[in-house]
């Protein structure tokens, strides 16, 4: 993996490319949200590099949409949010993340990023459906605490309506 500015050009090249692997995948695929977990706050070493990363990857969404989607702004979804998501509780040891996902979901994963993945990705279908954009799911009470602490956890800010005035006669 290269470093510096490289490392961040080539992690743009490969969402480009694997946000196009999705929208081809499927006749009329299509992607209706995003979500992202937001930075940790708490987190001791590695916040600079953190927050490189987290600008190239919001960069690079708002670059893959047009500028008034709201899709080329993900939902910032907080560390304890995933959490309270998967498992019910916003505490939950990142490392028990998988058993809570296989309990729930029935899918094993190894890799504790790609768990975290899933949940986000099951999140933004959540906030998508509580929108009415998909069909409706069942989600547990806390899971609708989370989406509903979601609403506006995002960057986009929708352009007002211009309205016609007719001046005169």
């Amino acid at each position: 993996m290269p470093t510096g500015v490289l490392r961040l050009r080539k992690l743009m090249v490969e969402i480009t490319n694997e946000f196009t692997k999705i929208v081809s995948r499927e006749p009329g695929g299509e992607i209706r949200q995003i979500a992202m977990e937001a930075y940790s706050m708490a987190e001791k070493y590695g916040q600079h590099a953190s927050g490189e990363v987290g600008a190239t990857i919001k960069l690079t969404i708002l670059g893959l949409f047009p500028s008034d989607d709201r899709r080329g702004f993900p939902v910032l979804v907080a560390p304890q949010q995933l959490k309270k998501f998967a498992s019910g509780n916003g505490n939950t040891k990142k490392e028990m993340l998988p058993k809570e996902i296989f309990k729930r979901w029935g899918v094993d994963f190894d890799d504790m990023n790609i768990a975290e993945a899933y949940v986000l990705a099951r999140i933004a279908h959540a906030v998508d459906t509580e929108r009415g954009w998909a069909s409706p799911e069942n989600l547990t009470q806390f899971q609708k605490d989370v989406v509903t602490a979601l609403d506006g956890r995002t960057e986009w800010i929708p352009i007002p309506q211009r309205r016609l005035v007719r001046v005169g006669k």
